[in-house]
């Protein structure tokens, strides 16, 4: 029984991240300036540069929520690992190396984005010179090793809302509803689209409150024992 305060630390924690990581994640991308599709690059800086602050700050806001999201997955982790040692131990360490990934690929995209906007209209350079180096950050074959690192998140938080469903932990809508959300979210950076960005925050939002509302009525000894 002393390690009951910490198993409450752990619940709360859990809990609590599953509900500010994803409202923070929808906020970035409802403030986020629209982001066009490939071959759009002198637009493209031209757009940034005219909302600068807006799209640095919506991906500041954005790492904020990946970063916030680690004691989700750390927590979803442990409960699973009650009774799924193997099973939580990889599925944690996948959610988490692919929670990296995301916070690298939003960073490329936020800062080095956003600084070829503003020496579009700020600099030398102007549109068609920062065109051509969003057009290199783009296509570069370096970026594969920060674009494919997220298939990790998708993989490891699947795992892990099937982990907390199949043991009754929370209801199978919810841990369905959380791997369609991490789905959705783990796809942003291949799909460019604002509204399916947006869509799917939301669901996010959703998924993550459904998942907590169990966590906080359970016990601490349920949550040591990884079900309701």
């Amino acid at each position: 029984m002393a390690t009951l305060p910490h198993l409450r630390l752990y619940r709360l924690g859990t809990a609590v991240a599953l509900i500010v990581a994803p409202f923070l994640f929808l906020l970035d991308n409802v403030i986020h300036p629209k982001e066009l599709g490939r071959h759009n690059e002198v637009e493209q800086v031209l757009l940034i540069a005219e909302h600068y602050t807006r799209w640095q700050l919506a991906h500041v806001i954005g790492f904020l929520a990946i970063l916030a999201f680690a004691p989700a997955i750390l927590g979803l982790a442990f409960l699973v690992r009650r009774r799924q040692p193997g099973y939580g131990l990889v599925a944690g360490a996948l959610a988490l190396a692919g929670l990296i990934g995301l916070a690298a690929v939003i960073t490329i995209d936020g800062y080095a984005w956003g600084i070829s906007g503003e020496l579009a209209t700020n600099s030398v350079l102007g549109p068609e010179n920062a065109a051509e180096v969003l057009s290199d950050l783009q296509g570069s074959e370096w970026s594969l090793a920060y674009y494919l690192t997220p298939l990790g998140f998708i993989v490891g938080m699947v795992m892990l809302a099937v982990g907390v469903a199949r043991q009754g932990a929370v209801p199978g809508w919810a841990g369905g509803l959380l791997a369609l959300a991490v789905l959705m979210v783990g796809t942003e950076t291949a799909i460019v689209s604002n509204a399916y960005f947006i869509t799917g925050a939301a669901v996010f939002l959703v998924a993550g409150i459904a998942v907590a509302l169990p966590l906080l009525r359970m016990s601490d000894e349920q949550f040591a024992q990884g079900s309701s």
